[in-house]
């Protein structure tokens, strides 16, 4: 009977395709939100994105690429501005950094629009706004030479796709830790299938307890954390591995008493 040890792997890499990074307002007090007047989920958005997600500012403006990137209206476009340089993000711009997970993004339907392709747009509308050159050239210097900027267009950012550098190490921490459970769960039962054949009943009944373990115990720890974002990553992966490993052996404690009689 082959082993399936498969309740282990709960969690994936974070970051498979790397990072982008934006800094946020730490604070609703700040002047600059305040001149956005922004709808309170905007604004949740814009100060927790790790909990509410992110979402662009004017989702049906009609601003360009070189338009947003050369600041108008306010950057209240359908464009997200952040840097790809990580874990640092854009020296020019203060503020708490968090960090976008490319990979969760892109299959949440966002596009990234490249710091090549940024720059590009702005040497097309520098040739059809001569008068605006000197301004053009400048800001493709920070682009290109300081920002890295990467635009991120979507309707939504999902929260599951935003880290902290906090909830960050926390998770890349547990992975490592599931990594390592996966590998001795594996090796574990490739020992008792090949010393006790003849017990096969045992693991397969443990086995089977044990996933069964795992899905309650990961549905209770996931409800007793947050709903989005890495926080429900974290608790249901907890739950999972303390009850699913409980389901395993109270499987082979039960075994015992059936081969005693």
């Amino acid at each position: 009977m082959p082993a399936r040890a498969f309740f282990f792997v709960i969690v994936e890499e974070p970051g498979k395709d790397g990072f982008l990074v934006r800094k946020i307002y730490a604070s609703d007090k700040s002047p600059y939100m305040k001149q956005m007047n922004l709808t309170p989920l905007q604004e949740l958005s814009e100060l927790n994105p790790e909990r509410y997600g992110m979402q662009p500012k004017g989702p049906n403006a009609p601003y360009t690429v070189a338009e947003h990137v050369m600041g108008e209206g306010k950057n209240i476009s359908q464009y997200i501005s952040t840097s790809s340089i990580f874990p640092q993000g854009s020296p020019r711009f203060d503020g708490r950094s968090i960090f976008i997970d490319i990979h969760k993004a892109q299959q949440a339907g966002a596009r990234l629009v490249s710091t090549e392709e940024i720059l590009r747009d702005l040497a097309a509308y520098k040739a059809q706004h001569p008068h605006l050159a000197k301004r053009i050239d400048k800001i493709s210097s920070y682009v290109r030479d300081i920002d890295k900027e990467v635009l991120v267009h979507g309707k939504k950012v999902p929260a599951s796709a935003i880290f902290t550098p906090e909830s960050l190490k926390t998770t890349k921490g547990i992975v490592k830790g599931a990594r390592v459970v996966q590998v001795l769960g594996i090796a574990f039962t490739a020992y008792d299938l090949t010393t006790a054949t003849q017990e096969s009943i045992r693991q397969a009944g443990g086995w089977g307890a044990a996933w069964a373990g795992f899905k309650v115990g990961g549905a209770a720890g996931a409800a007793l954390g947050f709903e989005t974002g890495p926080g429900a990553i974290v608790t249901g992966l907890i739950g999972g591995i303390v009850v699913g490993a409980a389901g395993y052996f109270g499987a082979d404690w039960v075994a015992d008493h059936i081969y005693e009689n």
